[in-house]
């Protein structure tokens, strides 16, 4: 997701995974129950706000180790002004209570991701660019920590940085196998209709990273972005399974890629969701359940007959068994939010529940549950 929303819109279709002529593939994924899918999953209405006040979008939520919850989210302010928030549950998921500030300045901050690494130390990578007349001068993935639970914050590293014109942003984070080891990934423009997913390891609570490396696609033609990360299994053997909008067909799709050895190698590309042609679906997340199974949530345009990306957007959720060598099948969207909503999150709260978090008048979030 580049830093303006003008640089999301795309005017070329019809293009295949090779750049090349080949038609729009939409057509109605299975439904559910294929593909070991068990149960039924049910979305609440119980809507709920992240945090004391009704502003706010982005969200992403992290479990500390002593069980409460923190929400992360970026505040727009008067005058260019934006801040980066936390707030903290202490009833696993159910209320919010504003609990404190990254940062907060007038350049281009937002895309904020939190990780706890140790005891109440916590980790807050986001993108952080400076701004001129012209659109963004330099960009940068910035990572602060905190020692006391996410309530007061300093910076720790700048895990990667670069001149314009091609830009950085929207990081994951995620704790890797090797002792201390945290792995943070985002996604590089390369061109402007190349963007891919990079990696970087931190082994010090994110005092310093390695050197950035791409995780699939180079040469591709396709803006591969906005990914998240989610642990599985396939037929006993754990896996990881990561989604990412892109542009296979000139609008956003949202795909996957599988990883068998814990991040290091990515493959088994297959899509997850491609709309109507002409429309969008992207800003996707991945969350799984006890049972190894899935569900990405993402926002989508399809349901509007102007294409407007991505103010016309909704945010829906897809559902879909475990692995089964290296293929997913998942079921038709299911809706989260009919009104207009935006770059949703989704968290596991425990085997056999979810809270999708998207933005709607605030940064809301609903329960999904597992119900046999």
């Amino acid at each position: 997701m580049p830093g303006h929303f003008g640089q999301k819109i795309l005017n070329t279709f019809g293009i295949d995974h090779h750049g090349h002529g080949q038609g729009h593939p939409y057509q109605q994924p299975p439904p559910p129950g294929d593909n070991r899918l068990a149960g039924n999953r049910i979305i609440h209405n119980d809507e709920r706000l992240l945090s004391n006040h009704p502003a706010g979008t982005y969200p992403r939520l992290a479990r500390l180790s002593d069980g409460r919850i923190l929400a992360s989210f970026t505040r727009f302010y008067g005058g260019g002004e934006r801040a980066l928030l936390v707030s903290i549950s202490t009833d696993n998921g159910h209320t919010f209570t504003d609990h404190g500030e990254v940062t907060r300045g007038h350049g281009d901050v937002d895309n904020m991701f939190l990780l706890e690494v140790g005891p109440g130390v916590v980790l807050a990578a986001f993108r952080n660019h400076d701004i001129g007349p012209d659109g963004p001068t330099h960009f940068r993935i910035t990572v602060c920590r905190s020692y006391d639970s996410g309530h007061t914050w300093s910076f720790a590293s700048q895990a990667a940085e670069k001149p314009a014109p091609l830009g950085i942003w929207e990081p994951f984070m995620r704790l890797g196998r090797r002792p201390g080891e945290i792995q943070l990934t985002y996604s590089e423009e390369f061109a402007h209709n190349n963007q891919c997913t990079m990696l970087v390891r931190s082994y010090d609570q994110g005092s310093t990273w390695t050197p950035p490396q791409c995780l699939h696609g180079a040469e591709d033609p396709r803006r591969d972005g906005m990914n998240g990360i989610a642990r599985t299994w396939d037929n006993g053997r754990e896996v990881l399974a990561m989604v990412f909008e892109t542009t296979s067909y000139g609008t956003f799709d949202v795909e996957m890629l599988l990883s068998y050895d814990d991040g290091e190698t990515w493959g088994w590309r297959q899509q997850v969701y491609v709309p109507p042609p002409g429309h969008n679906a992207g800003a996707p997340q991945i969350a799984s359940l006890g049972d190894g199974s899935l569900a990405v949530i993402f926002m989508t345009d399809e349901d509007c007959d102007e294409v407007c990306w991505t103010q016309n957007a909704c945010v829906k959720v897809v559902f879909a068994g475990p692995p089964n060598e290296g293929r997913v099948m998942w079921t038709r969207p299911t809706m989260v939010c009919g009104e207009s909503s935006h770059w949703p999150g989704i968290f596991t709260l425990d085997e056999r529940r979810l809270l999708a978090l998207y933005e709607c008048g605030g940064p809301k979030a609903k329960t999904i549950a597992l119900e046999m």
